[in-house]
């Protein structure tokens, strides 16, 4: 055979081997081959097993809602003439997304909180803003605590109801004590705005 034809006869025959790590696998023990493959297995499970644990974490974050509320009131003595108060709830968004509260809707018989219709607020992290609320009083007042529950639309499009205590409740309180004394008739009165309104 010349030399021309064992060159390809040579390239022919080194095209039928198998790869080198072929080769490799194949001359290790069985029992090598058993614990590279239970490495292996270890391997994707471990990824696996992060991957999930990120995917969770991330949804517990998406969907985490942590807000703190209290009550505020804004008084004048004279304008309008008698005054007038503003209620407000102020919430802080202590969780890690930006949330929106769409509604806030409490309180008993003799007083109803709701938000005003230019309530809708949205609460960056970090965060508070004021809620404007409207409180409807009707006399005798027999309330000695007010809870409201709070709607809230996440960043990831959900929607929660969070309970919540309006504190401190003597805020209201005390103002609807003051205006029964004077008006024991009062029913759905608002009493944000003016103090005393004509009967």
């Amino acid at each position: 055979m010349t030399g021309h034809g064992r060159d390809a006869l040579d390239l022919l025959e080194g095209g039928t081997e198998p790869p080198a790590w072929r080769r490799a696998w194949a001359a290790l023990p069985a029992a090598g081959r058993r614990a590279v493959g239970a490495l292996v297995l270890v391997a994707l499970v471990g990824t696996g097993a992060l991957w999930l644990r990120d995917r969770a974490a991330e949804q517990e974050r998406r969907e985490r809602v942590d807000l703190g509320t209290a009550v505020g009131v804004v008084s004048s003595s004279v304008d309008p003439p008698g005054g007038s108060v503003r209620f407000f709830l102020l919430v802080r968004n202590d969780g890690p997304l930006p949330v929106t509260v769409t509604a806030v809707d409490g309180g008993g018989p003799d007083l109803r909180v709701r938000m005003r219709e230019d309530g809708v607020r949205t609460v960056l992290p970090g965060r508070d803003a004021e809620i404007p609320l409207s409180v409807r009083l009707t006399c005798p007042v027999s309330s000695s605590e007010l809870a409201a529950e709070l709607r809230v639309h996440r960043a990831d499009g959900g929607t929660v109801t969070r309970g919540v205590d309006l504190r401190p409740a003597s805020l209201v309180l005390d103002v609807a004590t003051t205006l029964c004394g004077v008006r024991p008739d009062l029913r759905d009165h608002e009493l944000s705005g003016p103090v005393l309104r004509d009967p």
